[in-house]
């Protein structure tokens, strides 16, 4: 409570004793929170597959953007923000709650699409006319189009990792649909993985 970044901030301690991660969002909602942060030391292997880790189950339960830490950070500006999305008529919600925030951040976000392998491949023009609608419907205009990069590679975690490594990126923002039960086990959610296993720190919006 007495680091120096705290300064100024009004601090609410609490402690309870949880059964399930979903109770979090419980709280977040009771003290009508905008954001979510939590450490995480992710999961792997057969712990992942059959259980998951902590933040997997905050990111699928929480309403609202939860911040993922994965190391201890020299400082929080997030001058260069990766959003990725499949420019889905569903992730426009998600974009525009992203673009609000970075922009009074003041960070420089790139949309990234990455392409696949195989059926999911899509060509360059395909991939442009879902991008030229989407940003129609969000931005009613073009403006951010020299904002959007494509990245092929085999998934698409991969993909968004490897992309923001390349460019150097500070945080990885990314929707997310909270699946759960059956469906959370056949199909599971790439904002989840991304937020067990990358590097980075990643913020996750609810679609």
């Amino acid at each position: 409570m007495k680091k120096p970044y705290l300064k100024d901030v009004k601090i609410i301690p609490i402690v309870k004793h949880f059964k399930v991660f979903s109770e979090v969002n419980d709280v977040a909602k009771e003290k009508k929170a905008d954001l979510i942060i939590m450490g995480s030391h992710g999961a792997s292997g057969l712990k992942e597959f059959f259980v998951g880790s902590n933040t997997e189950r905050v990111v699928r339960n929480a309403d609202i953007p939860v911040l993922v830490l994965k190391h201890d950070m020299q400082n929080a500006n997030f001058d260069s923000v990766i959003f990725a999305t499949d420019f889905e008529e569903e992730s426009l919600a998600p974009y525009l709650r992203a673009s609000r925030l970075f922009e009074k951040l003041r960070s420089k976000l790139t949309l990234l699409y990455v392409n696949l392998p195989n059926e999911r491949f899509k060509s360059s023009i395909e991939i442009e006319n879902k991008i030229i609608e989407f940003l129609t419907a969000a931005n009613g205009n073009l403006d951010k189009l020299n904002s959007v990069a494509y990245h092929a590679d085999y998934t698409v975690e991969q993909g968004i990792l490897n992309y923001a490594n390349k460019i150097g990126a500070d945080l990885i923002a990314i929707p997310t649909h909270g699946r759960k039960g059956v469906t959370h086990f056949f199909a599971g959610s790439i904002g989840e993985d991304i937020a067990n296993h990358s590097e980075l720190p990643v913020i996750t919006f609810k679609i």
